[in-house]
C-alpha cells in the first residue's frame, strides 16, 4: 500500500495574492486541499474565484483568532479581542499575555463555521486552527468535531493523547513546514528529493498531513504577516515538476481531508 499525504495550502481567503496562489498550486502543483479563513474579508473571493478554476477543490476551515474582527460577537469573547474589537494579533499570546478560555473559543469556532456555511452552503468537513493555540483550543475542536460529526487536526497539546475520531483513516506525521528548524527561507525543491521531511520513513496505515503557506504577496500579506517572501518559494516549489515526478516515483498518494473518512 502507497502512502497517502494530504498536501495542504493554509490561509486560503487571507488576501487575493493568497488565493491566486493556493489556485496556482492546486491547479499546476501537488497542493491536494486548502483551508479557508472565514472572517476575513477576501474569503469571499476566495470562494468565488475556487469555484471557477477548480470546483472539485476541497476547502475546510483554517480557523482564524489572530487577524480581524470575529464572526462573532465580539462583546462576547472579551479575552479573544482588543479595544477597537480585532482579533489579538500572535505576539499577544506567544509573549504569555494572553491565554484562550473554551466558552469563547467554542463560541468563535462555531460562528466561523456559520461563516463558512454562508459562503460555501454546507458546513466545513474539516477545522483546524491558524497559527497560535494551546491544549483549551485542542479541547473545543476535539469536541466541536464529535458533535458536529466533522474531522479536525489537533496541534497544540504536546503528546497528549487524544481518542481517535469515529469514522476516519489515522493520521500520523504532521509537518508544519513553515515551523521546521531547517526550514529558513520557504521549502525548496531539495528538501523533498532528499525526504528531509522523512515522507518515506513513515507507516504506511497512517495519513501524512503537510501544510504549506505558499501564496503570492500582497500589500495585506506585507502588512499583517511575518510570513512573506517564503511563501512565493514555497509555491514555486510546489508548482516544480521535479517535486511531482518525486510523489510518483515513489508511490506518494495526494488526497484531501474529504478522503480520511472511511467508507
Amino acid at each position: 500500500m502507497g502512502q497517502k499525504v494530504i498536501v495542504n495550502a493554509d490561509d486560503f481567503g487571507m488576501s487575493k495574492g493568497i488565493n491566486y496562489g493556493v489556485m496556482e498550486a492546486y491547479l499546476n502543483g501537488i497542493v491536494s486541499s486548502t483551508l479557508l479563513m472565514p472572517n476575513l474579508d477576501a474569503a469571499e473571493h476566495a470562494v468565488n474565484i475556487s469555484r471557477v478554476a477548480c470546483p472539485d477543490l476541497f476547502i475546510g476551515q483554517h480557523t482564524n483568532f489572530l487577524l480581524g474582527k470575529p464572526c462573532s460577537d465580539a462583546a462576547k469573547i472579551p479575552s479573544m479581542v482588543d479595544a477597537d474589537g480585532n482579533f489579538h494579533r500572535s505576539a499577544y499570546y506567544r509573549s504569555g499575555q494572553g491565554h484562550f478560555v473554551y466558552d469563547e473559543v467554542r463560541r468563535e469556532t462555531i460562528a466561523q463555521m456559520e461563516r463558512f456555511r454562508e459562503l460555501l452552503g454546507y458546513y466545513p468537513e474539516h477545522i483546524d486552527c491558524h497559527a497560535v493555540g494551546d491544549e483549551t483550543v485542542d479541547q473545543a475542536f476535539y469536541d466541536i468535531a464529535l458533535e458536529y460529526g466533522i474531522h479536525t487536526t489537533l496541534k497544540y497539546s504536546g503528546d497528549k493523547f487524544w481518542p481517535p475520531l469515529p469514522g476516519y483513516l489515522e493520521t500520523g506525521l504532521l509537518l508544519e513546514v513553515n515551523g521546521l528548524p531547517f526550514i529558513e527561507t520557504g521549502t525548496h525543491v531539495e528538501h523533498f528529493l532528499r525526504d528531509d521531511f522523512a515522507l518515506l520513513k513513515q507507516d504506511t496505515s497512517k495519513v501524512i498531513e503537510m501544510h504549506f503557506d505558499a501564496g503570492f504577496l500582497d500589500q495585506f500579506v506585507l502588512d499583517n504577516s511575518s510570513m512573506t517572501t517564503p511563501r512565493c518559494r514555497e509555491l514555486e516549489t510546489l508548482c516544480d515538476s521535479r517535486v511531482r515526478d518525486w510523489f510518483e516515483a515513489h508511490d506518494l498518494e495526494r488526497i484531501s481531508f474529504a478522503d480520511l473518512k472511511r467508507k
